[in-house]
């Protein structure tokens, strides 16, 4: 049992988990982006975990120091409706009793502040700010204000993570998925001219509690993020015999998207989603599972969410990308191969002329629609470390994944291997 008990030096917690955390990728040379032009370096970063500031199990300081010495470069703050700027005091209970314990012994009494309530002991939870002056350092770990907000349409829920934003928003009004969900990205795009500094918005785990259709994620205007996998065991990644994986989703609202509504690229985010940073076990939400590799210029957020925007990223569960370069219609990727382990590269997308007609599953409930297995199909699969595809000009766009033959330590599903999804590239002359 790993657990992140391990203190090595005052202030400073060693988490046992760290051990079945992937490297953050080559920082060395500066490479070329998918148009073959911009140069950067690959930052890796997790957009989305809890802590003591909602339904996470530790408080936020373990949380942070576990990301920034397990190699994250960055890491955005998304507890549930709060941007952790208020006063706030908690009594641990349950699962949190043995975290205070661990918090005290590793950050000490002259950062640890406690004071007794009805003869319990409660912990004051540091705000953004002073966890930002504690953990941020220039060049090597930067952490993003950001908050998870939530509400229901006729019984389903929509998660999304809304990054560097600086007030919360209200849900917004409407009676459809699509307008609840339209109406919180065009908030969060109101506040960025606001204030006047780069924000983002991703809608989180669709399948949970089957949550969003792709038919939903369709029609939101503006770049569309949202999350193609999601370590926590209970957002059904993979869908059941009803609806479909979140992958298969991602390219029906791809292909309706850039073929049928004339809206731009959604992009595919990998996150953990940990709540629980005790034992790792499949059925636990433990940290590591996902997160994303963004080739930007420097460390800054302004940098990051500009990579982001144009796709300039990857996500994976512990598969390295040395290089992605997209030029001259073609897309081609090196992996960082590791010994003894095998890779294989899908490229997926969907061509012109493909079957649009779709059908309804047997039920009332609002699920994905059955559509032609045109959309999304595999367009060539290779083996080894390097693999490209030449676009033909018929791609309505295309996107890559590699596979590894390289269990995950620390699975979402019993089974699962290391992979990495490359965002999506349309060939020249394509509307944007």
């Amino acid at each position: 049992m790993h657990t992140v008990s391990s203190v090595t030096r005052t202030g400073t917690l060693v988490a046992s988990l760290l051990l079945v955390v992937g490297c953050a990728g080559p920082k060395g040379a500066d490479t070329a982006g998918p148009s073959g032009s911009f140069a950067g370096r690959w930052y890796k970063g997790n957009t989305h975990m809890h802590s003591w500031w909602s339904d996470g199990s530790h408080p936020p300081e373990m949380v942070i120091q576990w990301y920034k010495e397990g190699g994250y470069d960055f890491l955005a703050m998304s507890d549930h409706a709060t941007l952790q700027d208020s006063d706030k005091w908690l009594v641990p209970t349950g699962g949190k009793v043995p975290a205070a314990e661990q918090y005290e012994k590793a950050f000490g009494p002259q950062w640890v502040e406690k004071r007794t309530e009805n003869g319990q002991t409660a912990y004051r939870l540091k705000r953004f700010d002073e966890l930002q002056r504690r953990f941020a350092e220039p060049d090597r770990f930067l952490m993003v204000p950001g908050v998870e907000l939530n509400t229901s349409v006729s019984r389903r829920s929509v998660h999304l993570n809304c990054m560097n934003v600086r007030e919360l928003i209200a849900p917004p009004s409407g009676t459809t998925m699509q307008e609840v969900m339209q109406g919180y990205a065009d908030a969060v795009e109101a506040q960025q001219a606001r204030f006047g500094a780069p924000m983002m918005v991703c809608f989180n785990h669709p399948n949970f509690g089957w949550a969003l259709t792709a038919e939903e994620l369709t029609p939101i205007r503006g770049t569309l993020f949202f999350e193609v996998f999601n370590g926590h065991p209970g957002v059904r990644n993979y869908g059941d015999s009803l609806h479909p994986s979140v992958e298969r989703m991602w390219d029906i609202a791809l292909t309706k998207r850039l073929a049928e509504f004339n809206l731009p690229m959604t992009y595919g985010l990998a996150s953990d989603d940990a709540h629980g940073f005790g034992s790792i076990q499949v059925g636990k939400s433990t940290p590591g599972r996902g997160w994303i590799m963004v080739r930007a210029r420097r460390l800054a957020w302004p940098d990051l969410h500009e990579a982001i925007s144009r796709g300039d990223f990857y996500s994976s569960t512990g598969v390295v990308l040395k290089d992605i370069r997209f030029a001259q219609d073609r897309l081609a990727i090196e992996i960082e191969p590791r010994p003894g382990v095998s890779y294989r590269t899908q490229f997926i997308g969907t061509l012109a002329g493909f079957d649009a007609a779709s059908k309804a599953p047997a039920t009332q409930a609002a699920v994905t629609r059955i559509y032609s297995e045109d959309i999304g199909k595999v367009l060539s699969e290779q083996t080894g470390p390097r693999a490209e595809y030449q676009m033909t000009g018929r791609e309505i766009y295309v996107r890559a994944k590699v596979i590894s033959s390289a269990a995950h330590p620390n699975p979402f599903a019993a089974g699962d291997v290391e992979v990495a999804w490359i965002q999506p590239v349309r060939p020249a002359g394509s509307l944007k």
